[in-house]
């Protein structure tokens, strides 16, 4: 913040310790602001249609727990010299306006964030004698153009859905296994609605969700049974799911679908209770081996009722069928058979998860302690990798090393990989690992890293050793990241001993960023704001960048956050989510159409998740889409 920007005309003392506090990023009140006489401005085009509801529900938070985020303001003179075409309008005060030439432009204060805070505030002091609560600001410092910030701050903001008051939950109970968990696992992995995973476990539709804030509310109560279960069910009910999914296993979107659900629901309730568990079995049997020819056309009925009348018709015959002996072994053979095709269509994508976290030697590519040369998707980012640790505790929901068999070997903390005795051992091994194998690294690059960030706290001592050896030896690396805070650390690191160059370092040296919008399901990462400025910051140094648009959540927000970083980024890498999530190839085409139209032609590679969904023709594609060898160091 320069100051210039900063308004010290017309100040008094308070003013002055006002801008004091602001100076040393601290966060300053309301009454505070009031009293030195500073004005509360907005610009009310940009303004969001007042939400009463929400309006309402923020006053009743704000009064029991108080304003948890402060105001996020920019000084109305950096508003001003940023838009001098424009005006704000007072909030005190609806017919005042200001502009660039307005004497009170030193004093104006414009909120960038937080707007109906600020307003179920003043309203709970003038309504509620008894509301004690202070509100407070901060100034933000970002790097980015004060719009840039305002839209990427709201599409990276969102309000608390089920899925996230279930998430907090699941955290805060401890339960290792109960509904909720359970739930919450088949919402991440298989994108399933909510009611439906506890209409699966339950066998019957008893799920609110309001259960869910009454139970934040008053935890002391306990969840209860909806939420909770017991074991003997959440067994039964992943029984269920995966009768469902071998079914459904070449129409991937009945899954999701209710009518398979709501049969079974059917069949179990009609039978009496000496004979629900056996009819559980039969049904299981029964999605299990249900005719492809038969879910093809269960699947093609419009609307559920159909569906589900189709099954119950499938349903009648296959429990005549059972009756006979020979017939029930005929039909447990066919669950074998569908078993296994289940397991080849779906084995292939937990491999290649595998692949990118526990490689393993294939067509003779080298696989060292540290270095080796990754398969599947992983050799899209590069030809050569190092990994020094296995997890991470950035604890993004969708993290391909929390499934599967990566599980086996994640940790929600970093943890050195057992091949290296301790860290010293782990740089010593990685150096005679580059002198061996120097020609072709020096040629392609390295990558850090696939199994955790390498610019985590605890694993960014290891990198800058790593890459010191790299610099040494002319190779250049990419260093992929979540984080924003490590930029004085890592260079601390790395200048550490003396003899630290930066230019050489500028040369050979890469920062990358996962850019998604979506704070919400990356845990412990830096938010993606955050990122972003760090981004700008290291490019405007005089660093090559890049960003990993992997995975897409939502096409039109990954294109906002492309178009954001146009000016600061030499490399976009977009890929889709891993898994089942369904998208909409209307949506992934136009992203690719709007990518195509970019102005600048940046340099993007599409990965192979797009490539394929589209049936893109690579040749086809404009210059600026490179090739997955693309070498951005020139």
């Amino acid at each position: 913040m320069e100051k210039k920007n900063m308004p010290t005309e017309k100040t008094m003392d308070k003013m002055e310790q006002v801008l004091k506090k602001i100076e040393d990023e601290r966060t300053v009140s309301l009454e505070e602001l009031k009293s030195a006489g500073f004005i509360l401005a907005a610009n009310k085009s940009f303004g969001r249609v007042i939400n009463k509801t929400h309006l309402k529900e923020l006053k009743c938070s704000l009064k029991k727990y108080g304003c948890i985020e402060p105001v996020s303001i920019f000084f109305g003179a950096e508003y001003f010299e940023a838009y001098p075409e424009r005006e704000l309008t007072d909030l005190n005060d609806g017919d005042k306006k200001y502009t660039k030439d307005s004497p009170e432009v030193p004093e104006v204060i414009f909120v960038a964030d937080g707007l109906y805070r600020i307003q179920a505030h003043l309203e709970l002091l003038s309504e509620d004698e008894s509301y004690k609560h202070t509100l407070r600001f901060r100034h933000v410092e970002s790097g980015l153009p004060i719009d840039d910030w305002i839209r990427i701050r709201n599409t990276n903001n969102c309000n608390w859905d089920s899925k996230d008051y279930s998430r907090y939950i699941a955290a805060q109970t401890g339960y290792e296994k109960s509904n909720l968990t359970t739930a919450v696992k088949w919402q991440e992995e298989l994108k399933l609605g909510e009611k439906y995973a506890y209409t699966i476990l339950n066998l019957s539709d008893t799920y609110k969700k309001k259960m869910l804030s009454e139970y934040i509310e008053a935890p002391d109560k306990g969840l209860p049974m909806v939420l909770k279960g017991v074991e003997e069910n959440i067994d039964r009910g992943e029984r269920i799911l995966h009768a469902f999914r071998v079914c459904w296993r070449d129409i991937p979107k009945m899954v999701r679908n209710s009518a398979s659900i709501n049969m079974f629901i059917e069949v179990y309730n009609a039978c009496g209770d000496s004979m629900k568990e056996a009819v559980v079995n039969l049904l299981v049997l029964f999605f299990t081996t249900l005719d492809r020819t038969d879910a093809e056309s269960v699947a093609g009925e419009k609307d559920n009722d159909g569906k589900v009348r189709l099954l119950k018709e499938c349903w009648d015959k296959f429990s005549k069928d059972i009756e006979d002996g020979n017939l029930k072994a005929e039909y447990e053979r066919r669950a074998s058979e569908a078993e296994k095709e289940f397991d080849d269509l779906f084995g292939e994508k937990e491999e290649a998860a595998v692949s990118e976290a526990v490689p393993a030697p294939e067509n003779n590519k080298y696989h060292g302690k540290a270095i080796y040369q990754p398969n599947g998707k992983a050799g899209e980012y590069s030809g050569w990798a190092c990994n020094f640790y296995n997890g991470c505790s950035n604890q993004c929901s969708y993290c391909y090393l929390q499934k599967g068999r990566n599980a086996k070997i994640y940790t929600p903390t970093p943890t050195l990989q057992k091949a290296f005795k301790d860290e010293d051992d782990a740089v010593e091994q990685f150096g005679k690992e580059v002198l061996r194998n120097l020609s072709e690294i020096q040629k392609h690059g390295l990558f850090f890293s696939f199994t955790t960030d390498p610019l985590l706290p605890e694993t960014m001592g290891l990198t800058a050793k790593a890459v010191r050896t790299c610099m040494e030896n002319d190779v250049n690396v990419k260093l992929l990241t979540k984080r924003a805070d490590f930029v004085v650390p890592f260079f601390d690191y790395l200048s550490a001993g003396g003899g630290f160059d930066e230019g050489v370092c500028k040369k050979h040296v890469a920062f990358g960023f996962t850019l998604t919008g979506h704070d919400d399901l990356e845990g412990n990462s830096s938010p993606n704001l955050d990122r972003i400025s760090t981004m700008k910051q290291l490019h405007d140094r005089g660093y090559r960048t890049f960003v990993s648009a992997e995975p897409v959540i939502e096409p039109k927000t990954s294109l906002l956050i492309i178009r954001e970083t146009l000016d600061f980024c030499d490399l976009y890498m977009v890929g889709l989510l891993s898994g089942e999530k369904d998208y909409g190839k209307g949506d992934v085409r136009n992203l690719v159409d709007e990518l195509l139209g970019l102005p600048g032609k940046p340099k993007i590679y599409l990965k192979d998740s797009v490539v394929k969904m589209l049936k893109l023709d690579r040749s086809t594609l404009p210059d600026n889409f490179v090739e997955s060898d693309y070498n951005m160091f020139g």
